[in-house]
């Protein structure tokens, strides 16, 4: 992102809140691989017509289970395949002593913290679990010919595993939908993952061979206010082991050739901000109030010196206001005589509500300095009306009148906004 022009031209800054994705995530690798990748990737764009919904939006685009059966998937779920396929190294015995030697996972379902970065180097901390694991077990030979019953599928798994995997979840894990795919040679499941502890379930026959094909997980990933953030793309990662132990755990008997899993994260944030001021914004006259003519009349002094000037303003973004002065006057700017004798102008702002400052108030008035205010969006503000004052007061009109009347006093004021906060 540019450096933003140092005057209240009309511009736009491309630049950058709580979310909660629970997405269905499908395991893939190429055969053979030690480590798969799995690429997250969410974005935020302020919207109009929504101002005060400040979330990423999801843009993996879905595969397996939800790419084959939707329904089972509403958002905020979604998934992607990955093709990690644990399989038995030897038989299953009827009625074993351990989960471990069954057909079991265990996930990473512990909240961690994932740090993102942004390309200048900003950080911010995304939260991530996995949710939920689904699959496919397969069984070879076929569950009827392992078990004798031929009545039917459902049956047929109910008496292998006691109830079916796919309308029966295994404490502690929870039944995340009935799946219907069911046949004597597989069956789907979806369960919910809340704690980090194994889930299976122990068949009443022996088995030969089993294989958990599609293998899924879902994930929440709760993401910073992106209304705090600047624009740019943040990346980040975690990496969880794949094994006996490991992060995700199926056991001693089921094993994978891939012993790693990399989630790669992604969030893209797009912000707005722009000005837009009215023509001839760029040159003020400081008048008393009713004008000069009813001041002459009465013969009296003015009391102050004032001016204003509206604009209206689009921000997703913190930014800073600073002033930039001809003439500085301590902390602010002046205007000046030909004589060299130089007045204070305050200079104040008044923003639309959703932009607060420091102490989370209104701005109001607030005077500017030649130090930047930042100044921060409580929800995306759309062409909101805002408005510069510029005042001389009442002391320093004195002495312009009283001894230099008649003179004119000039300066140039630059008001520099700034979303580059460093």
């Amino acid at each position: 992102m540019s450096k933003l022009d140092k005057s209240p031209l009309n511009l736009q800054v491309q630049a950058g809140f709580f979310l909660w994705f629970c997405l269905l995530l499908a395991l893939f690798a190429v055969p053979r691989a030690q480590a798969a990748v799995v690429e997250i990737t969410a974005v935020f764009s302020p919207d109009p017509t929504n101002p005060n919904v400040n979330e990423f939006i999801n843009t993996t685009p879905n595969s397996g289970l939800c790419l084959t059966f939707p329904s089972m998937c509403k958002p905020p779920l979604y998934s992607i395949r990955l093709g990690m396929e644990p399989t038995t190294q030897y038989a299953i015995p009827a009625n074993p002593s351990s989960l471990r030697d069954s057909a079991m996972f265990k996930v990473p379902a512990d909240t961690r913290t994932v740090q993102v970065t942004s390309p200048s180097g900003q950080t911010a901390e995304v939260a991530f679990s996995i949710t939920a694991f689904s699959a496919t077990i397969r069984t070879n030979p076929y569950v009827n010919t392992i078990t004798s019953v031929n009545s039917g599928p459902f049956s047929a798994h109910d008496a292998l595993w006691g109830q079916n995997w796919s309308y029966f979840a295994a404490a502690p894990c929870t039944l995340g939908a009935q799946m219907t795919a069911l046949s004597y040679l597989d069956a789907d499941f979806f369960w919910f993952t809340p704690v980090q502890q194994a889930c299976g379930k122990l068949p009443k026959f022996e088995i030969p061979w089993l294989r958990l094909r599609n293998t899924s997980v879902a994930y929440r990933m709760t993401t910073p206010d992106p209304l705090s953030m600047e624009s740019g793309t943040y990346v980040g990662s975690i990496t969880y082991s794949i094994g006996p132990n490991g992060d995700f755990d199926f056991g001693d008997n089921l094993t994978t050739s891939v012993t790693e899993v990399t989630f790669n994260l992604s969030l893209d944030v797009q912000h707005t901000l722009k000005f837009q001021f009215p023509a001839n914004y760029n040159r003020i006259s400081l008048y008393p109030a009713g004008g000069w003519q009813q001041w002459l009349d009465r013969g009296r002094r003015p009391e102050a010196l004032a001016a204003s000037q509206a604009f209206n303003i689009w921000a997703s973004t913190p930014l800073s206001v600073e002033l930039q002065c001809e003439y500085t006057e301590a902390s602010q700017c002046g205007i000046r005589n030909p004589a060299g004798h130089t007045v204070t102008v305050d200079t104040r702002i008044t923003l639309p509500n959703g932009l607060r400052d420091a102490s989370s108030q209104p701005v109001n008035r607030y005077l500017l300095t030649t130090t930047p205010t930042i100044f921060s969006p409580s929800h995306y503000v759309d062409n909101g009306a805002a408005t510069l004052q510029f005042n001389v007061e009442r002391d320093q009109v004195a002495s312009m009148i009283a001894d230099h009347s008649g003179s004119t006093y000039r300066g140039t004021i630059t008001v520099i906004f700034d979303s580059e906060l460093h």
